[in-house]
């Protein structure tokens, strides 16, 4: 009986909390609605910061209140501001005019234009850079073939003896491995 009774006790404590709670929450969203400014409306409501972004991270739906409530309350201000920067307008204040007609009219505006300069960069040559490595290619395989037996024609014609030595079966390996081959088949045969 006494753990059930406890139990009533800390779910009484735990329900008062969560109103209590709440009440602060709504405290605290009427004040950024006012002010604006977070830091303002958790002094007047006696909120720490660090606990009003733990509400906004834990509760979504405080979160998109207090959103919207410090987008009305960032709404109600510049309101102020341009009612007063108007009055300021009113009483000749240069300042006042200067400013409200550079963020305004577009005659006064300063315009700030940024020239962007691209650099493409590509792996394939260009038709003059190919052109060029064609050229030079084509000398030097011409050079090359000048060069009598040392040159390109000696090395093609070494290489064309090496196949048809291997499609004769006539290089020295070839034959040593023939060799051998044909001992292994006489000892089959016996």
């Amino acid at each position: 009986m006494l753990n059930n009774e406890k139990f009533t006790k800390e779910e009484k404590r735990l329900a008062t909390l969560a109103v209590e709670t709440e009440k602060q929450k709504k405290a605290l969203l009427k004040e950024l609605r006012r002010a604006g400014i977070v830091q303002l409306a958790c002094e007047r409501t006696g909120v720490g910061r660090s606990t009003y972004y733990k509400w906004r991270a834990n509760d979504n739906v405080f979160a998109r209140a207090a959103g919207r409530a410090l987008e009305a309350g960032q709404f109600f201000i510049n309101d102020i501001a341009e009612s007063r920067l108007v009055r300021l307008i009113q009483d000749d204040d240069l300042k006042a005019i200067k400013f409200w007609l550079q963020h305004n009219h577009p005659k006064y505006t300063t315009v700030n234009r940024f020239i962007h300069e691209y650099e493409i960069v590509s792996d394939r040559p260009s038709v003059e850079e190919r052109n060029v490595a064609e050229q030079q290619l084509a000398e030097i395989a011409v050079a090359k073939l000048e060069d009598g037996p040392e040159g390109a024609r000696g090395q093609v014609k070494r290489i064309l003896e090496r196949e048809n030595e291997k499609e004769e079966g006539g290089s020295e390996s070839d034959k040593r491995l023939q060799f051998f081959e044909d001992e292994d088949d006489e000892s089959k045969d016996k």
